[in-house]
């Protein structure tokens, strides 16, 4: 296989799970790397999820451009990509193509500063960025595959020379790299991604687990032959190989028997600090996905298995949620559920608390895409919708329906139902709809706070017109566009901000009584609620901005801890304690102050 089949088969295999999973731009990113989070998901506090980001997320449409600079033109949906770009640790890395004289590509990474666009470094990684994360990080050094396409003259075809490389995170510099070389007629293979332990004493990664086997490595008949026997290649010493975070050399290995030299996306791995969690498919007798798999968990200490459950089909994107993990299980490659199991207390055995048919595959090419938080398992459906499961019972909570949209592409179905890709965050659940749409959702109910065109993707046979990849930061966006110009989006934060100071200013005035001061902050006319011969005081616990349905107005959700004297006002006051309350404001026009103009209900 040369090397434009070998992009064909990206384009065949990898443009709709890039599109799908355009959260996959790391820091969570479809698969988080647990080292580079914030500290509710890092890998010693049982949380290993690669479906949330540990940031505040936006109540209101995003209106203002806060940064914007260009990269390099990194083809996305196109033939040229050469992999999505991650997001880890406030760096930005770019995949592009580079032309070898033997006619093969190498990929390069260059290293952006995320906030400001600076060009940091670039290098001749040849990352393999068809995994689901190419790059994992402890802030210091990155950790990757990387795979070598060259042609082998005695196979006469192409191979793929893998490796496991660490580099210096500020300089691109390779510290080490393992080619786990083997005697030939055999090559390893890898299988997956790359999985980590991270020392907590100095918060830096010193084992590497990465799934593996030695495999025979077969000729291809000559071009003259008709008639083809069929050989099954030889494997051996298939396990999880085990390397030193510090110098890559190989420390061990697990040895896994029963590992399936046939398997699509059920070889998964998760660290959680103490226990690395595999889902292991069994061997099946034809090529085909297994039917089998097993659900082991090991003590890293020892490296002896804790647990093992057998599972029918293959488990792939392992989250693990306290004692919970979530994972989708493909049966035969045909039917897809998913599983959510429970590991006792004493992390000895682990049960499954409930499963559920994830109805038709999300996509030709079993991109998958749900959420999870402590509360609710988010799961897309058939026809557009998006259900909320309860994780610890599997009962639906809600159910929100998402239209179809309009491809744009000559070649293909002008109308789909959203393929969605699911993020969570402390407080929004967003879902972008394959089709350039992004929706914030209020996870508890399902509402929708809002919704923006990031683009129009037009989907075709070959290519796919105007991909970007969304990462989610702090109180904003990072959109990165197919041709490798970065914007982060914001709200109007010093709009915003002078409207909040004056709910602030509102209630400095409630407890010093000052109706006068109150009055300064209300448009004219309005009323003062406030009884003061009975009222103690008011804390103001929060106020925080939501979505206004109302052009030119401000909408903020204030919670409040009122106190009575004598614990309660009566008559129809109501007594002590702490309420929500929305209140609408509004201004004349662009340089007036914003004045309160409402309050009650959430009817705004």
């Amino acid at each position: 296989m040369n090397k434009q089949s070998w992009k064909r088969t990206w384009v065949i295999t990898g443009l709709l799970v890039l599109a799908l999973s355009s959260t996959a731009i790391t820091g969570c990113q479809n698969r988080i790397d647990p080292a580079t989070v914030e500290p509710q998901n890092q890998t010693t506090s049982g949380i290993v999820n690669s479906t949330f980001v540990d940031v505040d997320g936006l109540f209101m449409t995003p209106t203002k451009i806060i940064t914007s600079y260009p990269t390099e033109n990194i083809s996305l949906g196109y033939d040229a990509c050469a992999g999505g770009p991650q997001l880890l640790d406030g760096t930005l890395y770019t995949f592009t193509y580079h032309g070898r004289s033997d006619g093969y590509d190498d990929t390069w990474t260059t290293a952006w500063d995320q906030t400001t666009g600076k060009k940091l470094w670039s290098a001749c990684t040849n990352a393999d960025t068809l995994s689901n994360a190419a790059f994992h990080s402890d802030e210091k050094h990155i950790f990757y595959v990387s795979a070598v396409l060259g042609f082998d003259s005695k196979l006469s075809r192409t191979v793929t020379s893998r490796s496991i490389v660490c580099l210096d995170k500020a300089t691109g510099t390779t510290l080490w790299k393992n080619a786990m070389t083997v005697a030939s007629p055999f090559m390893f293979q890898f299988y997956g991604d790359i999985a980590m332990h991270i020392n907590k004493q100095n918060n830096m990664i010193d084992r590497v687990y990465i799934l593996g086997e030695e495999v025979e490595q077969l000729p291809l008949p000559p071009d003259n032959q008709t008639t083809f026997l069929e050989v099954t290649p030889k494997v051996r010493n298939p396990g999880i190989y085990i390397l030193d975070g510090t110098n890559g050399k190989l420390l061990g290995r697990i040895d896994l028997p029963a590992l399936s030299t046939f398997s699509y996306n059920g070889r998964q791995l998760l660290c959680d600090g103490t226990t690395l969690y595999a889902s292991i498919p069994e061997s099946t007798e034809a090529e085909s996905s297994a039917e089998k798999s097993s659900l082991v968990a090991f003590d890293l200490t020892t490296n002896k298995t804790l647990w093992q459950e057998g599972v029918d089909g293959e488990g792939m994107d392992l989250v693990k949620q306290g004692n919970m993990l979530v994972f989708i299980r493909s049966a035969a490659f045909i039917d897809d559920w998913i599983d959510v199991w429970q590991i006792d207390a004493t992390a000895t055995s682990a049960k499954r608390l409930w499963t559920r048919k994830t109805g038709k595959s999300q996509s030709a090419y079993h991109s998958f895409s749900f959420a999870v938080d402590n509360t609710f398992v988010y799961l897309p459906g058939d026809r557009g919708t998006l259900r909320a499961l309860e994780l610890a019972t599997g009962n639906e909570a809600w159910e929100q329906r998402f239209a179809p949209y309009k491809t744009g592409g000559l070649d293909m179905p002008q109308n789909l139902y959203p393929n969605m890709t699911l993020t969570i965050t402390r407080d929004i659940l967003y879902v972008e709809d394959g089709g350039g749409l992004v929706t914030a959702l209020n996870p508890a109910t399902g509402d929708e706070f809002w919704n923006k065109r990031i683009s129009q993707v037009g989907w075709g046979q070959t290519h796919t017109a105007n991909m970007f990849v969304m990462q989610v930061v702090d109180k904003g966006l990072l959109i990165i566009a197919w041709d490798g110009n970065v914007k982060s989006w914001a709200i109007d934060a010093e709009s915003s901000t002078a409207a909040e100071k004056v709910i602030k200013e509102y209630y400095k005035c409630v407890n010093e009584k000052n109706a006068a001061g109150m009055k300064k902050c209300t448009i004219p006319g309005t009323g003062n609620p406030w009884e003061f011969d009975k009222l103690e005081y008011v804390k103001l616990i929060s106020v925080s901005e939501r979505q206004s349905r109302e052009a030119g107005t401000k909408v903020f959700v204030v919670i409040l801890d009122v106190k009575y004297k004598q614990g309660d006002a009566g008559g129809s006051v109501p007594t002590s304690g702490k309420y929500t309350w929305y209140y609408l404001l509004k201004r004349d026009n662009a340089t007036s102050p914003w004045l309160i103009c409402d309050w009650g209900g959430d009817e705004y």
